[in-house]
């Protein structure tokens, strides 16, 4: 308990630093540059069909050029785009109330995702390939996983430039 406190002050201290009025003016160049991408694309024969992806490429580069100091994302097409938008989709789907039974009856975290007894039956009796046990839980230990590893590659990239930039920083 006390470390999830310490570690919320933390990000809020961060984030206080990062959300001043001094901090938020650093942010007006990207925003600049984003909003004219944005306006040129719109004026393209493209922007008529999809409007809205062109705006989700605006708020996912101008989200990761602040945090990342990722460079800036030209097309809606991106695959950083792409996974951002996976990644808000599969998030919005499983904030849903009732949308997972295992929200409405908890003991079903306890269910296993595979049973060598089933997969036994499958094989010889069903003849199906894959068992499906509990599949909701594989599905969302290998989503956790690619999640995590698309975020701790952007965080490493960070921490690659910082080193390289500043020796003494050294992560």
């Amino acid at each position: 308990m006390l470390t999830s406190l310490n570690s919320w002050r933390r990000m809020r201290r961060a984030a206080h630093e990062a959300l001043t009025k001094r901090a938020v003016q650093d942010y007006y160049p990207i925003q600049t540059k984003e909003a004219t991408i944005l306006v040129s694309s719109l004026l393209t024969l493209s922007a008529s069909v999809n409007p809205e992806k062109h705006f989700s490429r605006l708020a996912t580069s101008t989200i990761m050029s602040i945090l990342y100091d990722y460079p800036t994302i030209m097309t809606e097409h991106d695959d950083a785009v792409n996974g951002i938008e996976a990644y808000l989709h599969r998030l919005g789907k499983a904030i849903l109330p009732g949308s997972y039974f295992v929200n409405i009856f908890p003991w079903m975290v306890h269910i296993p995702e595979k049973s060598r007894i089933l997969f036994l039956i499958s094989l010889y009796i069903l003849t199906h390939d894959q068992p499906r046990f509990a599949r909701w839980k594989r599905e969302a230990r290998k989503q956790f996983a690619e999640d995590y590893a698309m975020f701790k590659g952007l965080l490493n990239r960070v921490r690659v430039d910082l080193v390289r930039s500043c020796p003494e920083f050294s992560i």
